[in-house]
């Protein structure tokens, strides 16, 4: 029992009850470890194991400490599972799995601090469905609710568990850290073409395919998140009045802009 309660890696929250219930378990074990190690090498021959004893009275009472400290333990644990799983809902979006708006905006934040701070670079993917509508119009929203779990899927696949968070209806965002533009174009076209390629399906003999549409933006010294959201928005509608599935860059945006000026 104490090796199944040894602390693991989880969050401070979920280890802390773990570790409470495996000081009681090894307690317990320990105790009575000695109590029979000294009777197996008859530390006193004429007292038995269920005679009273010191030893016996010690490991006794230490074993009477030891069970309600492991009831105590898995009340803790249980607590810290009903939590966690309290914590991942709210953080989660619960159709796709992908962190919800509230928590990516958290996690972005932190993200920008540290970079600005450190001088990584960070780059913003902002991906949207084409034709959403037409695909929930045509096979129903059930099916519609697949293609957006795939897309999800697919991401963590190509992008390599990097984050990926619905920002609400059609539209997500990927963050990607210590990434350079170049490179964060690079990812989002590679992630375009495989969802290019994906069949989701609708029905036992139809499959929907579908693509998107993704606006890219890297940050600039000292940009603020509100303005690097805001290009990788800009990003994403250049790709879209270019015709879908495509990837818009804000550097180009900025040069057309620059040129245009």
């Amino acid at each position: 029992m104490a090796w199944g309660l040894r602390p693991g890696s989880d969050t401070a929250e979920s280890r802390y009850p773990v570790r409470f219930a495996f000081g009681a378990a090894l307690m317990l074990v320990t105790a009575h470890t000695v109590r029979a190690l000294l009777y197996a090498v008859q530390y006193d021959a004429r007292v038995t194991m269920f005679d009273i004893s010191p030893v016996n009275l010690v490991c006794f009472a230490l074993g009477t400490l030891a069970l309600p400290g492991l009831t105590l333990g898995a009340v803790m644990m249980a607590n810290a599972g009903l939590i966690g799983q309290a914590r991942y809902a709210a953080e989660h979006d619960h159709l796709t799995g992908a962190l919800s708006r509230r928590a990516f905006f958290g996690l972005a934040e932190r993200a920008h601090a540290h970079a600005q701070r450190e001088g990584d670079a960070l780059s913003l993917l902002i991906v949207d469905v084409d034709h959403f509508k037409t695909i929930n119009d045509t096979y129903g929203h059930a099916v519609g609710d697949l293609v957006l779990a795939d897309l999800v899927a697919r991401s963590n696949v190509v992008l390599c568990g990097e984050t990926c968070a619905r920002l609400g209806g059609e539209e997500f965002a990927v963050l990607l850290p210590r990434t350079d533009p170049d490179a964060a174009v690079r990812l989002a076209d590679e992630l375009r073409r495989a969802l290019e390629r994906a069949c989701v399906p609708a029905s036992a003999d139809v499959s929907v395919r579908y693509t998107v549409s993704v606006g890219v933006a890297s940050l600039d010294a000292g940009e603020t998140l509100a303005g690097l959201l805001q290009r990788a928005d800009a990003a994403l509608y250049a790709a879209k009045r270019a015709g879908r599935n495509r990837v818009g860059d804000a550097r180009v945006i900025a040069r057309d802009d620059a040129r245009s000026a």
